[in-house]
């Protein structure tokens, strides 16, 4: 940065001839000679000398400390206040009522405006641009090319990564990181400590909570909430809350006012999709999981558990302390109930490895469903049923409180009352009814809308 070695401590905002062709006044300023120009410099009584380049405009008003150096052309407004070992570059313009703090550097072509705060020891880069009434902390380092918009407040230590644009009253707490090419629009806040990659929209009013990370091409909606470390390309909707400090993975994509609160044992794997308004609360999640619109998971005093890659469609509720093993898929509407833990003898619903729950079924308290257990449309299942692995119930089909079946096969539109127990192999046709504590052996059949009644043992086909 060329410089001219002359010292003087303030120019008026304007250097140019003095039309009055006054030269002995020696009252506010003194007339100083520099080619053909009379260039009036500060009275004798003036604090400190800048070292001024050539064609800078100083507002007479302006204030400096020591060992301040201002680049050719620069221009410097009204009342502006710089402190001690600041260093302005070529082109920077200063508008009126800014503030600059010992020690900062700001480099060639950069703007900062009208009533705009930097503190000590920033580094403002070639080309940024400060609105007005912005606030930069002490130890700030802003990159090439980043803008900020009116009153935003960056604290102390912040770094922002070269064309990243902050909107108007943005705010970014304490040592927090924002990478290149990023939007921060309106309103939005990085708390402390939080780290945001690179390429990343940050929608108005949303909130990235205290040391989170936000990885590269993340896109979020306005007046979301994040708390948590989140992979690359992550999408998310409009007034969404992702709390907890759980993991995620890379290409997860987030509805509209999805409200998820499951704590940071959570680790959501890549590809993970909650549909619009899916709830997720009191539960640990390790795995991919998948949601339609309107999925509502709650777990009682027990967490629920969702372990490995777990599908579940539109508008369906689990409810209370409930564990989806890996593999499983749950249809739309379901209803899949746990555990209050209201009473200590309660057991946690189970559904294990691969099993599928279609459209409008619905689960009660304490069941365990084998592997491979297909329950059918609009199947339901009563408190405590257990069922073995490969276990079929077919649509409409109602299975009792405690009963046991054991690798059967169930009709449409069966019934199977209190306790009752079938053997692997087993078959109840369609619209058969087996009443309480009915036992159905092994390889037994029971034919369509055959009866078996109270406390019977088959062990052939009813004739």
């Amino acid at each position: 940065m060329a410089t001219k070695a002359r010292t003087v401590s303030s120019f008026s905002s304007k250097v140019r001839k003095r039309d009055t062709g006054e030269q002995g006044n020696q009252g506010e300023f003194a007339a100083v000679s520099r080619g053909e120009a009379d260039i009036p410099i500060p009275a004798p009584h003036a604090k400190a000398r800048p070292i001024i380049g050539e064609d800078a405009q100083i507002a007479a008003s302006a204030r400096f400390g020591e060992g301040v150096r201002i680049g050719d052309g620069a221009r410097v407004g009204e009342d502006v206040t710089i402190g001690d070992g600041v260093s302005i570059g070529e082109g920077v313009v200063i508008r009126d009522g800014a503030q600059i703090g010992a020690s900062t550097s700001i480099e060639d072509d950069a703007s900062i405006g009208e009533g705009a705060s930097v503190g000590e020891r920033a580094t403002i880069r070639e080309g940024v641009i400060l609105q007005a009434s912005s606030v930069i902390g002490d130890g700030v380092v802003l990159d090439e090319e980043v803008s900020v918009g009116e009153g935003a407040r960056l604290g102390r230590e912040v770094q922002v990564e070269q064309s990243t644009r902050i909107g108007a009253q943005v705010t970014i707490d304490e040592g927090a990181v924002v990478g290149e090419d990023s939007v921060l629009e309106d309103r939005s806040s990085i708390r402390h400590s939080s780290r945001v990659g690179d390429s990343v929209t940050v929608g108005k009013s949303t909130e990235i909570h205290a040391g989170s990370i936000v990885c590269s091409g993340a896109r979020i909606g306005s007046r979301s909430r994040l708390e948590g470390t989140f992979g690359d390309e992550l999408e998310v909707g409009s007034r969404s809350r992702l709390l907890g400090g759980s993991t995620w993975g890379d290409r997860v994509q987030i509805g509209d006012g999805v409200k998820v609160d499951v704590g940071a044992t959570s680790r959501f794997a890549d590809v993970t999709q909650l549909g619009d308004k899916t709830i997720l609360t009191a539960a640990v999640v390790t795995g991919e999981l998948s949601t339609g619109e309107g999925v509502t998971i709650k777990g009682g005093r027990g967490a629920s558990e969702l372990h490995g890659t777990i599908a579940i469609g539109a508008g369906s509720t689990l409810d209370g302390a409930i564990t989806l093993r890996d593999g499983t898929e749950i249809g739309e509407s379901v209803q899949i109930h746990g555990p209050s833990g209201a009473y200590p003898e309660e057991v946690v619903t189970q559904i294990d490895r691969d099993c599928e729950v279609l459209d409008r079924a619905i689960i009660r308290s304490g069941v365990r469903l084998g592997e491979r257990t297909l329950v059918g449309s609009a199947a339901e299942s009563g408190q405590a049923v257990v069922t073995g692995t490969g276990t079929d119930v077919c649509d409409r089909a109602r299975i009792g409180d405690f009963s046991v079946i054991n690798g059967s096969m169930v009709g449409e539109g069966a019934t199977v009352g209190l306790g009752a127990q079938t053997g692997y192999g087993a078959e109840l046709g369609e619209r058969s009814v087996i009443e309480d504590n009915a036992v159905i052996e092994p390889y037994a059949h029971v034919e369509d809308d055959g009866y078996v009644p109270r406390g019977a043992v088959v062990t052939e086909t009813p004739r």
